[in-house]
């Protein structure tokens, strides 16, 4: 009997054992079951999200029903995007999930990080490099009549060895390769630069070319176009993965018609790169970097111009702009930064007219307008967007009319403008349904800036305009 009592023990244990196993199992899957059932309801019940600040878009919406839909199946492909995009709190939880990962980095004080895949670029103006971002940039240049201005003069080496001392430098930097943009930390904060891979610019200087020869002398024509923060601020190790922006202005302002004015803002922003003249978290310049564009082409125009401190100041704090949707990286969103503007002493008296994009009346309005979430959407300030024509008349009786075409770069800078200018238009190149030769000469404008980025003075944005100049 004494020896079968250890099979006994052995056996019972056995059993034991199992029964807490398939236990365990039961309530495993009891567990599982009630999770699913309680995320099945909070997907089903919870308020959808219909648009994401992250992303700045509109989700996507549930879909129509048609037979012909539900049969080649786009119905049913409808309803499973519209339950994956619209997920309830959807940019809290990207959030969370950005910033979980970040937990697992190890950051050094100075660093660099590329997003997507980094690409070196020749400094060959006939090919451009690949990008992961369209960038808006143009180059600015001092200047004091537009007939000395229609040709960029050379640099001299003691403008280009201050312009080298004063532009900001960083150090060498370790990065992980991630796509045309770059996050850079240094002095405490994280600033995401957009790559230029450069560009011939031919359609854009077709286009301006063909507008001289319809307009004539009646009209003066500049081009200024705005660098991206890539020129002054990617950190000595990378500039492999970047061209010299005013390079390419100089080149393409070399083929413009002679009386096209070359307003060269890149030199005058290499002076001021020590100030706050470009956005961290977004893909533009901030207003105060517009406003020595705007000062550099009143002064190519020779009209007056108001100083700075005649602006009243707006803070919008804790702004995260387009950038950390372009990278979702949590540093960019945990590094917000304070969006400044600024509003003429005139702008009461001002009135802005607004357009549709075929220049139908839409009524009247405040040009600095906010819109939604200001922390998100601090640079739709001006003038609520792009999609639409834009006239502001001035108290300013000069007899001098401005048309602005631009991309998003030239929102913030009719503004400054409005005690220089009887009347500014403001046209974006991307969204304009008229003929924009009959449109100057029928409201007689006399002065016509086109001010845009980099990448759509080289990029495919610059073939809309030969389609405002014929359509």
């Amino acid at each position: 009997m004494s020896e079968k009592t250890p099979a006994k023990k052995k056996s019972f244990n056995s059993i034991k054992r199992k029964n807490v196993a398939e236990f365990s199992a039961y309530i495993s899957i009891l567990i599982f079951v009630v999770l699913y059932a309680l995320i099945t309801l909070f997907l089903l019940v919870i308020p959808r999200s219909k648009e994401s600040q992250i992303e700045k878009r509109s989700l996507a919406q549930f879909p129509s029903f048609s037979f012909n839909g539900y049969f080649s199946g786009d119905f049913t492909a409808g309803i499973a995007t519209y339950y994956d995009d619209t997920v309830p709190f959807r940019d809290d939880l990207k959030t969370v999930g950005y910033n979980f990962k970040g937990l697992f980095g190890i950051h050094t004080d100075d660093e660099v990080k590329f997003v997507g895949k980094p690409i070196k670029v020749v400094n060959d103006n006939s090919k451009p490099a690949e990008t992961s971002k369209p960038a808006e940039t143009s180059k600015p240049t001092e200047t004091s009549k537009p007939a000395e201005t229609s040709k960029p003069a050379e640099n001299s080496k003691a403008e280009e060895s201050s312009k080298e001392s004063e532009v900001s430098k960083m150090g060498e930097a370790e990065y992980t390769e991630e796509n045309g943009i770059i996050v850079v930390k240094a002095d405490g904060h994280y600033r995401a630069l957009e790559l230029f891979g450069g560009g011939t610019g031919n359609a854009y200087v077709a286009a301006l070319n063909n507008f001289h020869k319809d307009l004539g002398d009646s009209v003066t024509i500049y081009s200024m176009t705005a660098p991206l923060a890539s020129e002054y601020y990617t950190p000595s190790n990378y500039s492999g993965y970047t061209l010299n922006q005013k390079e390419c202005f100089d080149d393409i302002a070399s083929r413009l018609d002679d009386g096209i004015v070359y307003v060269d803002i890149d030199t005058v922003l290499a002076h001021h790169t020590t100030e706050d003249i470009y956005l961290r978290t977004d893909h533009h310049w901030t207003p105060l970097g517009a406003y020595y564009a705007a000062e550099t082409f009143a002064k190519a125009a020779n009209v007056p111009f108001k100083d700075l401190s005649t602006f009243e100041k707006k803070d919008i704090e804790g702004f995260v702009g387009t950038m950390y949707a372009f990278t979702q990286d949590a540093n960019l969103n945990n590094d917000p930064e304070t969006f400044t503007y600024y509003i003429p002493d005139n702008n009461s008296k001002c009135v802005t007219e607004y357009f549709d994009t075929s220049y139908n009346s839409t009524g009247t309005g405040n040009f600095f307008n906010i819109v939604g979430d200001p922390q998100h959407n601090a640079y739709l300030t001006f003038m609520g967007g792009d999609e639409q024509i834009v006239k502001v008349n001035t108290t300013c009786k000069n007899g001098r009319k401005l048309m602005i075409v631009k991309d998003s770069y030239g929102n913030a800078i009719p503004g400054y403008l409005f005690n220089s200018f009887e009347e500014i238009y403001v046209i974006d190149m991307r969204y304009c349904y008229v003929n924009l030769v009959n449109m100057i000469k029928e409201n007689n404008i006399t002065d016509l800036v086109f001010a845009m980025v980099a990448y759509s003075e080289v990029g495919p944005n610059s073939e809309n305009l030969e389609v405002l100049r014929t359509q």
